[in-house]
C-alpha cells in the first residue's frame, strides 16, 4: 500500500472557484434580473388619455364592482360629471316572464261597453172598483127642538116632513146617552111603534107620510141632555142640533 501513488485531483475552472466561493453574486443577479423586468412593465404601462370619458356609455353594463367603486344602484356615477345632463333613474318597467314589459293596470286594458241595465216593466196597477152609484138622498127631512122642560126631563120634537111625490115611510133614531126614554107619540095622526132601550129611541111610522105633508113625532126623555148625541130619519141627520 505504502509503495502506490495517489492520482493527482484535477483543478477547477477559475471563475467556477469564484462563484463557489460567493454566493451573492448569484443573488445580486437575480435582483437585477428583477429591476430590469419592472421597468420594462412600468414602460408598457399608458394611463389614460385627455379624450378620456368615465361616463359608460349608453347601454353598457356596470362592472360587478361599480357599486362598490362609487357607482350608484342604476349603474350612474354618484358624482355629477360637468357639462352632462342627469340622467333618469326611474325603475325599469317590470317585465314578464317571456322578457315583454308588462302593461300597467289602466293602460292598454280593452274597453267594454257598460252592461245594458233593464228597467222592470211597470205594472199598471188594476182600475179601483167601480163604486156603487150613490144612493139617491133620502125625502125625508126631520127638525130637532125641545117644546118643554122641567125638573129631571123634558120634551122634544122631530117635525118630521115628506118632500117627495108619493107616500113614504120613515124610521127614526135619536140617542141620549145615560137617558130614559118615557114615552113617545106622534101627533093627530095613527101612532106607529117604537123601543127603547139604554136611552136609545127608535121609533117607526105607521101608515106612509103623505106626499108634500108632515108630522109632529114627540117624546119625553129623563136624567139626560137634551141635546142627543145623534139623531138620525131614514138615513139622513136631523136639522136644528
Amino acid at each position: 500500500m505504502s509503495g502506490m501513488r495517489r492520482a493527482p485531483r484535477p483543478m477547477p475552472p477559475p471563475g467556477a472557484t469564484a462563484v463557489a466561493s460567493s454566493p451573492w453574486i448569484l443573488i445580486s443577479i437575480g435582483v437585477g434580473a428583477m429591476v430590469v423586468l419592472l421597468v420594462i412593465a412600468v414602460g408598457a404601462y399608458r394611463g389614460p388619455g385627455t379624450d378620456y370619458d368615465p361616463t359608460p356609455p349608453l347601454g353598457a353594463v356596470p362592472p360587478p364592482h361599480a357599486t362598490s367603486a362609487g357607482w350608484g344602484a342604476s349603474g350612474l356615477p354618484s358624482q355629477p360629471v360637468p357639462g352632462l345632463s342627469p340622467r333618469r333613474t326611474d325603475p325599469p318597467a317590470p317585465t314578464g316572464t317571456a322578457g315583454l314589459p308588462v302593461p300597467s293596470p289602466s293602460a292598454g286594458q280593452p274597453s267594454y261597453p257598460s252592461r245594458p241595465t233593464y228597467a222592470a216593466p211597470e205594472v199598471s196597477s188594476p182600475p179601483p172598483a167601480a163604486r156603487p152609484p150613490a144612493a139617491p138622498a133620502s125625502p125625508i127631512q126631520a127638525r130637532y127642538r125641545v117644546t118643554d122642560t122641567f125638573d129631571g126631563g123634558f120634551i122634544a120634537e122631530l117635525l118630521i116632513r115628506n118632500t117627495s111625490r108619493r107616500d113614504q115611510e120613515w124610521v127614526a133614531r135619536i140617542e141620549y146617552p145615560g137617558g130614559r126614554v118615557v114615552t113617545a107619540w106622534l101627533e093627530g095622526v095613527p101612532q106607529g111603534s117604537f123601543r127603547e132601550g139604554g136611552g136609545i129611541l127608535t121609533y117607526r111610522s105607521g101608515p106612509d107620510l103623505a106626499a108634500g105633508s108632515a108630522v109632529a113625532l114627540r117624546f119625553h126623555i129623563e136624567f139626560a141632555s137634551p141635546r142627543p148625541a145623534r139623531c138620525v130619519v131614514s138615513g139622513r141627520t136631523c136639522d136644528g142640533l
